[in-house]
């Protein structure tokens, strides 16, 4: 008799421990189901603002006039860049300059960014 009660609380505690760890199988696929859906539908979001309206980037030269300096140069062309600062290093890497300073006569080639697609 001790033997089948022993065989019964074996099958039960296997039991109780096979539950248990469908339990928990379950929990965890529930939890990353979640954190997937939550971290895709925020690429999502991202992606439709990024390509809502696209920016395309083109470069020109210009004439520098007395009394501009780098920083005019980003107010006015600089728009759709990080930062004017962004701007400014990739004029001076564009252009070789070894430093900021602008002479009248100068020609640089400046990037800049607008919505009209040109071929």
């Amino acid at each position: 008799m001790t033997e089948g009660k022993a065989e019964r609380r074996i099958r039960r505690n296997r039991l109780r421990r096979q539950r248990q760890l469908r339990r928990r199988v379950f929990l965890f696929t529930c939890i990353m189901l979640a954190v997937l859906s939550l971290a895709g539908g925020s690429f999502i979001v991202r992606a439709q603002d990024a390509c809502s309206e696209p920016l395309y980037k083109y470069y020109t030269s210009i004439s520098i006039e007395e009394g501009d300096t780098l920083w005019s140069v980003a107010e006015d062309y600089g728009k759709g860049f990080d930062s004017g600062r962004d701007f400014i290093q990739e004029v001076i890497r564009i252009n070789h300059l070894t430093d900021e300073n602008l002479r009248r006569g100068d020609h640089l080639i400046v990037p800049y960014y607008s919505r009209d697609f040109r071929q």
